[in-house]
């Protein structure tokens, strides 16, 4: 027997957390297993956040049984037989061990109810389908069915059949986070699967489809990531535009400025043809936060050429003042044009700063009450944003020599 140390990964309270529901479920004649991810994580020393755990009972029975004896709060039952435990400020996943089929590519499995080894079967990649006992006489026992253990060793990725990424195309972009994420390479079968099932992505709902692109960019190393998506075929396969050699470069300095999110989705925009950003958009069908990061880049290269010409901060706030910092930081990453990216940069700096005088302070100096508050303020945000104010006192002189200027 192999037994897994949850105090190196885990924080303290969360091992003494599932410890408690261990116990409890074990009260109540029930094994529960720590799966998946966590499991992995653990095994590689990594830290494990998020707590996913499984037994043999239907969640929801489970789920009362745990309000009962720990007084955790259940919540958001699914379709697919999994409840979320809240004790305290933490929350816990907890599932019903299961087998799925598919009716269908892409579509959504249907489950039945099947034993912690048949639920193992049923996984993603080898990586992911091992489980850790919380009974209290087995606490951290590995339960190790399909070669996790030698595939983490050997840094291995490793779907565990051949129809997998078939099934749920999504896999494949799970597959290429752990390559980026955890430096895996996929063995040969899978290598050959993933390749091979590339078109399997059309068979996903742009719905699934962006939640999968989200969580990409949103990796601790996210150009890494969507780099290896390019490399591997996978964003391509998405649309054909995101393995274009602009977008590669693009992800280049965008890996060098580490966005990520919003922003380096604004940078793969960017980079795409303008012609192909409508159809991106019909894929992943994005958020409204998403769609105006789509808008602001657009408009920012529509305005490209008196971007490189500013020689201001305010004169390239004039030109592109409210939109998104997230679009304005893709750009000035992305831009093929140094005079584009240095006055980006310098208008993200100089957005910064702060207006050192309010309103009442203005009309202490002189400023009349009224409409003229306002703008005598944008012209001080200018002066201030160029350089030309970067005191208090300063600010003050600025402000009389305007009043004198304007009255003469």
């Amino acid at each position: 027997m192999t037994f897994v140390p949850l105090e190196p990964a885990l924080a303290a309270p969360d091992v003494a957390l599932v410890q408690r529901i261990g116990e409890a479920a074990a009260d109540a004649g029930v094994e529960l297993w720590l799966v998946g991810g966590p499991v992995r994580d653990a095994l590689l020393g990594r830290p494990v956040y998020d707590l996913d755990v499984t037994s043999e009972m239907p969640a929801a029975e489970l789920g009362a049984i745990l309000a009962a004896r720990l007084g955790v709060v259940v919540r958001a039952r699914s379709q697919f037989g999994t409840v979320k435990l809240r004790l305290g400020k933490r929350t816990i996943d907890l599932a019903t061990t299961r087998t799925e089929s598919y009716a269908r590519p892409g579509a959504l499995p249907s489950v039945s109810p099947g034993d912690i080894r048949i639920d193992l079967a049923r996984r993603d990649f080898s990586i992911n389908a091992m489980a850790l006992s919380l009974h209290p006489q087995r606490f951290g026992e590995l339960l190790d069915t399909q070669g996790g253990t030698a595939d983490i060793e050997s840094r291995t990725l490793r779907a565990l059949h051949e129809q997998s990424f078939q099934d749920d195309a999504t896999r494949l972009l799970r597959a290429v986070r752990y390559m980026a994420r955890l430096a895996f390479q996929p063995e040969p079968e899978t290598q050959r699967w993933l390749t091979r099932d590339l078109p399997y992505l059309d068979t996903i709902s742009p719905v699934r489809l962006r939640r999968e692109i989200e969580l990409l960019l949103t990796e601790a190393d996210a150009p890494n990531a969507v780099a290896v998506a390019i490399e591997t075929g996978v964003l391509p396969a998405i649309d054909r535009s995101l393995g274009a050699q602009s977008v590669r470069e693009a992800v280049l300095r965008a890996g060098e400025r580490k966005l990520h999110g919003l922003a380096l989705l604004g940078a793969l925009v960017y980079a795409l043809p303008a012609d192909r950003v409508a159809a991106f958009q019909a894929r992943i069908r994005p958020t409204g936060e998403q769609k105006l990061i789509i808008s602001a880049v657009a408009r920012l290269r529509e305005i490209r050429s008196s971007l490189r010409t500013a020689s201001l901060p305010s004169e390239v706030d004039r030109i592109a003042a409210g939109l998104p910092q997230d679009a304005i930081r893709a750009v000035a990453a992305t831009d093929d044009d140094a005079a584009v990216r240095r006055n980006l940069d310098r208008y993200a700096v100089a957005a910064q700063r702060r207006i050192p005088l309010d309103g009442h302070e203005l009309i202490a100096l002189g400023v009349e009450p009224g409409p003229a508050v306002g703008e005598m303020a944008r012209a001080l945000r200018r002066a201030v944003m160029d350089g030309q104010a970067t005191s208090r006192e300063e600010a003050q002189a600025y402000v009389v020599g305007k009043l004198k200027e304007d009255s003469a």
